[in-house]
């Protein structure tokens, strides 16, 4: 369920949340279960960044789980405008880093009480959606 960042540019924010939402909804796990509303339950969970910046077992684990939602978003471009981006969680609170390709000052964005879903849009809107320059990746 891949959209076109054309596509997304033209849907207004709720949306765009509905897309994020769905890029994220678990799968494989609807099948397995019995004896439950689907469109109470399933339709409405999805992947969740862990905002407690803890790993539970391994060293580096929260960081790979959070990126790997992030990731998820990767093909819409998200980091071509940008020498960096990151996503960090101290305490719950999320905050992301960036530095834009063209630019040399360091940004730092503090998004306490967002939920997954709002901090994505948050990096659609600080990247895609932003008239920022962008760096060629492909030839």
């Amino acid at each position: 369920m891949k959209t076109s960042l054309e596509s997304l540019k033209t849907m207004n924010k709720e949306e765009v949340h509905n897309y994020i939402r769905k890029r994220l909804k678990l799968k494989g796990v609807d099948g397995h279960l019995r004896h439950v509303d689907s469109d109470l339950f399933l339709d409405k969970e999805h992947k969740r960044f862990d905002m407690s910046g803890y790993d539970e077992s391994e060293k580096g684990e929260c960081v790979k789980h959070n990126l790997s939602i992030l990731n998820l978003f990767a093909y819409l471009g998200i980091y071509d405008f940008t020498s960096y981006l990151f996503l960090d969680f101290y305490k719950g609170t999320p905050t992301i880093y960036l530095k834009y390709f063209y630019e040399d000052e360091n940004m730092e964005y503090d998004y306490g009480g967002y939920t997954t879903t709002e901090i994505i849009y948050e990096v659609f809107l600080k990247t895609i959606f932003s008239n920022k320059k962008e760096r060629r990746r492909i030839n």
